[in-house]
């Protein structure tokens, strides 16, 4: 277990959790230099060992690569329990900042800061879905996140970073031990039947807009302990110059979904037409003062 003020690895001193991840729980910490960095640490007695090496390749790759929109792997350190992942600290996550606006405006992101944000997020696994998983040939399909939601999409500096990437996997791929993985409602329905596609993605973006832009309105319930898919999203309570669009991208056919995320993301911009301008546009170090004071 750990503690505000622990030091599990030396300089390090811990500030507070942060949350958990798919494989791990994430704390801030202070380094001797009074920088702030975001420490995942992968119990490796608990979690099956190829998933934590996968995160491990995954993170190495994209830090060689390096995307202004994927979160960065600063070190991989480790201890006698943990692999720890040494890491970029954000200012808090797309949930979070729906908190915030929720409290200070009585209101859900606004459609234009969202799509700002959601765009981002396309950039960033359009490019991951371009890159060979590690260990495959360079001819081989791109990976799929395959736990894109609120929680894994973080602010930083204004901007947006996607994180944890414990179940990342190739595109037309099996799923690890062909089981369902991923986080329900985002889950696309292949992710039911054990299978990857390049599409796959992109129906979790759909299901966050949905989610955020709504306040949860239009998500309709899902059994946990099912293993069969229903559609996360009522689309007969969504507005009539959208629906077309996220009908599209929610298509339990995934070859009928847009072509890949920065097409999704540019269509649903253009059937918003004119967003509706927020009084109040947060940025991070609001969010941050603003999370302070709760």
């Amino acid at each position: 277990m750990f503690e505000v003020g622990m030091e599990p690895i030396p300089g390090h001193r811990l500030l507070g959790r942060l949350g958990g991840g798919a494989f791990g729980d994430v704390w801030e910490a202070q380094l001797r230099d009074d920088a702030r960095v975001a420490l995942k640490f992968l119990d490796c007695r608990n979690q099956p060992r190829i998933l934590v090496a996968n995160e491990i390749r995954i993170l190495l790759k994209l830090r060689e690569l390096r995307h202004p929109n994927i979160i960065r792997l600063l070190d991989v350190c480790a201890t006698q329990q943990y692999i720890v992942l040494k890491m970029e600290k954000a200012d808090g996550n797309l949930r979070e900042l729906q908190e915030v606006y929720l409290q200070e405006t009585g209101h859900a992101i606004p459609p234009d800061h969202l799509l700002e944000l959601l765009d981002q997020a396309a950039q960033g696994l359009d490019f991951l879905a371009e890159q060979p998983r590690p260990g495959l040939s360079a001819n081989s399909h791109g990976m799929q996140h395959c736990d894109v939601k609120p929680s894994n999409l973080l602010i930083h500096d204004d901007g947006l970073k996607i994180a944890d990437f414990g179940l990342c996997v190739s595109s037309l791929s099996p799923t690890h031990g062909k089981r369902f993985m991923g986080t329900k409602p985002y889950a696309a329905p292949e992710l039911f039947e054990g299978r990857v596609t390049t599409h796959t993605d992109q129906f979790a973006l759909a299901v966050t807009y949905c989610e955020l832009v709504t306040t949860g309105r239009v998500l309709q319930a899902q059994d946990p302990n099912s293993d069969v898919w229903t559609p996360p999203v009522d689309l007969k309570k969504l507005r009539t110059n959208e629906y077309p669009v996220l009908a599209r991208a929610l298509d339990p056919n995934w070859m009928a979904r847009f072509p890949n995320c920065k097409s999704f993301v540019a269509a649903l911009r253009d059937a918003v037409q004119k967003p509706r301008q927020s009084k109040r546009k947060f940025t991070s170090r609001q969010l941050i003062a603003l999370r302070r004071v709760k």
